[in-house]
């Protein structure tokens, strides 16, 4: 395997299992601040069961694992097939791991062949630059995280938001509440 290869392949692995070390420490936050017995309480203590679970074991924190997004930042010349190549492999090889689930589905046919390989998967964005380092950010993008979304205008006379910080709580709140169920789970 190709040193690019497996730094893809870890790359996935570290996405598909783990999350930043401020998101974690936001929800222990959270987690202290709620009640004991609450709903909001238990699921975030099932969240933060689930972190470490994925992590320790290198398995998906999420069910929906998604579109798989490369964007490369790249120096002039790079071979940009080469890259694809490898990247695919690095996708095939970190869904025979695990690192990913078998999300990837046949438009046409509606098959599934198990390797998250397709027309458009992975999708690879290619940045060049003056430099001579390669830079590669990935996002796994759950069905989930689109199921959701919702757009206001300010000032919304319904929520009594204005053009302000707390005009903007108030329809990001109201958005929240507005997609309770809808969303990938707990939510």
């Amino acid at each position: 395997m190709s040193r690019l290869r497996e730094s893809l392949v870890e790359l996935i692995r570290r996405t598909s299992a783990e999350i930043p070390d401020d998101v974690q420490s936001a929800i222990l936050r959270g987690l202290k601040r709620e009640k004991e017995g609450t709903i909001a309480k238990s699921a975030l203590e099932i969240i933060e069961r689930n972190i470490g679970l994925a992590k320790s074991k290198s398995q998906p924190i999420c069910q929906d694992t998604g579109s798989i997004l490369f964007y490369v930042d790249c120096p002039v010349g790079l071979d940009q097939v080469v890259f694809e190549q490898e990247a695919r492999e690095a996708v095939k090889e970190a869904t025979k791991l695990g690192y990913l689930r078998q999300n990837s589905v046949d438009s046409i046919t509606g098959k599934n062949d198990g390797t998250n390989l397709g027309l458009g998967s992975p999708n690879l964005h290619f940045h060049q630059h003056a430099e001579d380092d390669i830079a590669v950010r990935l996002v796994l993008k759950g069905g989930g995280c689109e199921n959701v979304g919702a757009q206001f205008s300010l000032p919304n006379t319904r929520l009594k938001a204005n053009r302000d910080l707390d005009g903007c709580r108030k329809v990001i709140l109201e958005a929240v509440h507005q997609a309770q169920g809808r969303g990938c789970g707990p939510g």
